[in-house]
């Protein structure tokens, strides 16, 4: 069924006459009364009847102009959905994520993006760094947040944010006694590292600035899981900053204090060629990204 014929339908059964009808819709009577006929012999029924004072509907017509209304009105709201959808205003974008970036970070950043784009549903996908880059290649997610990204050749990585590297201790370990924990202090310590090695790769030159080569006694997950790890007595671990905000019972942090500055990067990827409106806007939230202040506390959970 045309749409067209069908708008011409409903503007002559409101009108209830062919010559006001056409006048409303900017074309002469003729080919106004042969898109009705043509609609009728489609159907294979009579939409109007003729009377003293213009056109009625017959039963048939009254039956269709129910139905043409609700068809008209689902219409014009796909069209607006797709032109939400078009300039970025609506629609659905998909988010890996991965380990201690979302602890603060990609949450206030992502509650950011929906403040400004509340008909926009976000869904996650946490999954390690790998399945992250495989979703990306296969246009599963959109974008992609993680602490350390290799290079790829139609991927383009940005850099979301930077961040101190602290040290997670126990409790009971005696360096919870310092205020700050300088690199030789860790010289012979258990260290508990991840088995995606983001913040090892932050530390590299540290590490080699220091002479100093990582006991490494525990594989971890990630950094939450490496933190985690730290509450169970099983070692001490380096974390980013944002971690703070994880409070867990007789973890303490302290501060990591050394010759040459030490960050670890997040950042943000997503696919070259991808053309869509919610990226865009998602990546500019992400360009304007600013740490709030305030981590609370980073002393013991």
């Amino acid at each position: 069924m045309d749409v067209r014929r069908l708008n011409y339908f409903i503007v002559t059964a409101e009108e209830r006459s062919i010559s006001r009808a056409a006048e409303r819709l900017h074309i002469t009577q003729p080919p106004l009364t042969r898109h009705i006929q043509s609609l009728e012999e489609e159907l294979g029924v009579l939409l109007f009847k003729r009377t003293s004072w213009g056109v009625d509907l017959t039963q048939a017509g009254t039956a269709l102009l129910r139905h043409a209304h609700n068809i008209s009105a689902h219409i014009e709201l796909a069209t607006e959905q797709v032109r939400r959808v078009a300039s970025g205003q609506a629609g659905r974008i998909d988010v890996g994520v991965f380990g201690s970036a979302m602890v603060s970070i990609v949450p206030r950043l992502l509650r950011r993006f929906a403040a400004k784009h509340p008909e926009v549903k976000i869904v996650l996908h946490n999954t390690p760094k790998e399945r992250q880059i495989n979703a990306l290649h296969q246009g599963r997610i959109l974008a992609a947040f993680d602490r350390y990204l290799p290079e790829f050749p139609n991927i383009r990585s940005e850099r979301v944010c930077r961040e101190a590297v602290w040290v997670a201790i126990h409790r009971d370990n005696p360096l919870a006694g310092l205020q700050r924990v300088g690199v030789d202090d860790l010289r012979g310590e258990p260290l508990i590292d991840e088995q995606d090695p983001s913040m090892s790769i932050a530390c590299r030159e540290l590490f080699k600035h220091h002479d100093f080569e990582p006991l490494v006694a525990q594989k971890a997950a990630d950094l939450i899981a490496a933190a985690i790890m730290v509450s169970g007595g099983f070692g001490t671990t380096l974390v980013p900053e944002s971690v703070l905000n994880l409070k867990l019972p007789k973890v303490v942090y302290r501060p990591l204090v050394a010759e040459i500055e030490c960050l670890i990067d997040l950042h943000c990827a997503y696919r070259k060629d991808e053309e869509s409106p919610l990226l865009d806007e998602l990546i500019e939230c992400a360009r304007a990204y600013t740490p709030q202040d305030g981590l609370g506390d980073p002393g013991e959970a």
